[in-house]
């Protein structure tokens, strides 16, 4: 069995990424121990500076899948630099949906192309750890129905998604929880050992981002009522967890306002779990640092996100908060805070026992 893995998020600079990319090794050499796993990087999309052209190839791919027109499907992925002899070597696939499968994805068009390629040249196809957010798209939503009805294996990684896939009738989906459940636990030591080295104080908060802000003015402000928000309610240091673009662009804005210490890349996803795991609390709406906080019982104020990935999240933990706006108020805020001090979390154990995703 040799396995082809895309998307390969091994060296993101994402921790949810790192993190999702050795989950779904470490699950796989478990459930196939002599299988060969091999991640694969895609080529670069062509059109970058002229995107009206990557839109059209795009939408003409869609509708040679939707025709089931595999001669002008190979034809727009060369177009898009992808080579039909791309999966030769391989005898299974194993797709990481995570963060491409909903509306604003900008590559959700081309990887549905390369899963109904695999599966026209008799590959063991599986679509795994996805959030399916298409919000009501017609073609998108035509698109998954047909290409996903046709793969050996497809799960999804909370509520929403499964239900959402339903609802389009995607037939044999399944729900599986993110991967990095499946990553074998720290213990106490090996946290100690890992968050010695940051010189961090004794007791402090963490915070994050959102894929739900940017790097402008409004989500500036919106990052520096929350950071706000915690200094008033906690009166403790505030560590700012900032791994993607965005997050360290309005960590080092808010940087000398508030005294913040930024933990950021080269960081890898080990020491990020240790320093979310030895806090008080982690406040955000990046969903795999919310899923590190309950794996290590750390209580988390969840906030939105691009996609209502992080309502699911909550959904699946059974978790006592969802995920707040970020136009909500100081008092709100205030109210869901007390509500996580003053109450009994229960940290349910989330385990993937099963994950024979080809048979």
């Amino acid at each position: 069995m040799k396995i082809a893995y895309f998307m390969n998020t091994f060296t993101s600079s994402n921790w949810g990424g790192q993190a999702t990319s050795n989950g779904i090794k470490h699950l796989i050499y478990h459930a196939y121990p002599g299988a060969k796993f091999i991640p694969i990087d895609l080529p670069d999309l062509p059109f970058k500076k002229v995107k009206i052209l990557r839109k059209y190839y795009e939408n003409k791919l869609v509708k040679a899948i939707l025709l089931d027109d595999l001669q002008n499907v190979l034809f727009y992925l060369k177009k898009m630099n992808i080579s039909e002899s791309l999966f030769d070597q391989f005898s299974h696939i194993c797709f990481n949906g995570e963060g491409t499968v909903h509306y604003k994805s900008g590559h959700i068009r081309l990887f549905m192309g390369l899963l109904y390629m695999a599966k026209k040249q008799g590959k063991h196809v599986a679509a795994v750890n996805q959030t399916i957010d298409l919000n009501h798209d017609k073609i998108l939503d035509k698109l998954l129905n047909k290409v996903y009805n046709d793969l050996d294996f497809v799960s999804v990684r909370e509520p929403l998604s499964y239900e959402y896939a339903k609802a389009i009738n995607i037939q044999k989906v399944q729900l599986i929880p993110d991967a990095v459940y499946g990553l074998p636990k720290m213990n106490k030591n090996k946290i100690f050992s890992i968050v010695k080295k940051y010189y961090l104080p004794e007791k402090y908060i963490t915070v994050t981002g959102s894929s739900a802000l940017k790097r402008n003015k409004s989500s500036l402000i919106k990052m520096k009522k929350i950071i706000q928000y915690c200094h008033d309610y906690f009166n403790l240091p505030i560590v700012f967890m900032a791994n993607a673009k965005t997050d360290i662009w309005l960590a080092h804005k808010l940087k000398n306002q508030f005294d913040l210490m930024i933990i950021e890349p080269p960081v890898k996803y080990q020491d990020a779990m240790a320093i979310i795991a030895s806090s008080e609390m982690l406040v955000g709406g990046r969903q795999h640092p919310n899923i590190f906080a309950y794996i290590y019982e750390v209580p988390y104020l969840p906030y939105e996100g691009n996609t209502f990935k992080n309502k699911g999240v909550a959904m699946l933990q059974h978790y006592p908060i969802h995920p707040l706006h970020y136009n909500s108020s100081k008092e709100e805020v205030t109210l869901m805070l007390n509500k996580l001090m003053s109450i009994e979390i229960h940290f349910n154990k989330i385990i993937i026992d099963n994950f024979k995703i080809f048979g």
